[in-house]
């Protein structure tokens, strides 16, 4: 039996079965590693700090303790790890009287986090197993669609989310983790061009997050929040993931 476990917060189980780890196991299972098993740990909610130190899905432990022992318990037989965490960890500071502040006194703790779960991982499955990780799109892009002050938040969001996505991809890189541009695949930063949607013309990254995520656009008001992707999102997300992972091979004692 070979596995892929997936590690993180709600992206990888939001949508149930139609989730990216999911598509991305259907994938691999039918074109490279026949019969590949997915263990989806994935907490909704969950930050980097409590992934680590104790997550409210994980029934004892950690959702890291719980990917060491089973990695550890099945070494050899790991064929992928994907990693989405990170996005909650400055949720927080949407509501901090110093969002920014508050914003930036929070990467160095989830760079460092990262770190620990990636080396952590890489230690119990040794140097040949695939593990991948995720930068972020943006949540709060549907908010361009409320004229003056709601152009004005999704414009200044693009910055932060991408300081958070550069932040994400040192910490893996530092790992020698390789990382799924869900950004860039989301063209989370394009207010450049525009394009038709149902919510009128609007840049790119506009329309990509209110038709990909689960958030609830309308012209002329602030956005319903949410922040996962839908089952279109999903999608892309998998294809991200497929980009960075490229051919995967079963494991070495299957090959």
């Amino acid at each position: 039996i070979s596995y892929y476990l997936s590690l993180g917060d709600s992206v990888g189980m939001w949508d149930g079965t139609r989730s990216f780890p999911y598509l991305l196991a259907n994938r691999y299972s039918h074109t490279s590693v026949s019969g590949l098993r997915l263990i989806d740990m994935s907490c909704s909610g969950e930050t980097t700090e409590s992934m680590v130190k104790g997550s409210t899905c994980a029934l004892g432990g950690s959702q890291y303790d719980n990917a060491v022992s089973f990695v550890t318990a099945h070494r050899g037989h790991i064929a992928l790890i994907t990693i989405s965490i990170g996005g909650n960890d400055v949720v927080p500071c949407m509501s901090h009287p110093n969002a920014a502040t508050c914003f930036e006194n929070g990467l160095p703790k989830m760079k460092a986090n990262i770190s620990t779960i990636v080396a952590g991982l890489r230690t119990a499955t040794g140097p040949d197993v695939p593990i991948v990780g995720m930068n972020v799109y943006d949540p709060l892009l549907g908010d361009w669609l409320a004229p003056g002050t709601g152009r004005s938040l999704a414009a200044a969001s693009i910055a932060g989310v991408g300081l958070l996505s550069k932040t994400m991809g040192q910490a893996y890189r530092a790992e020698a983790a390789p990382v799924a541009n869900v950004e860039g695949a989301y063209h989370s930063a394009d207010l450049t061009h525009f394009e038709s949607s149902p919510w009128g013309r609007a840049p790119v990254a506009v329309a990509n997050a209110c038709t990909l995520l689960d958030i609830v656009c309308q012209q002329g008001s602030l956005i319903g929040y949410g922040d996962d992707p839908n089952q279109a999102g999903a999608v892309v997300v998998a294809r991200a993931f497929e980009k960075a992972i490229g051919r995967l091979r079963p494991p070495k004692s299957h090959s």
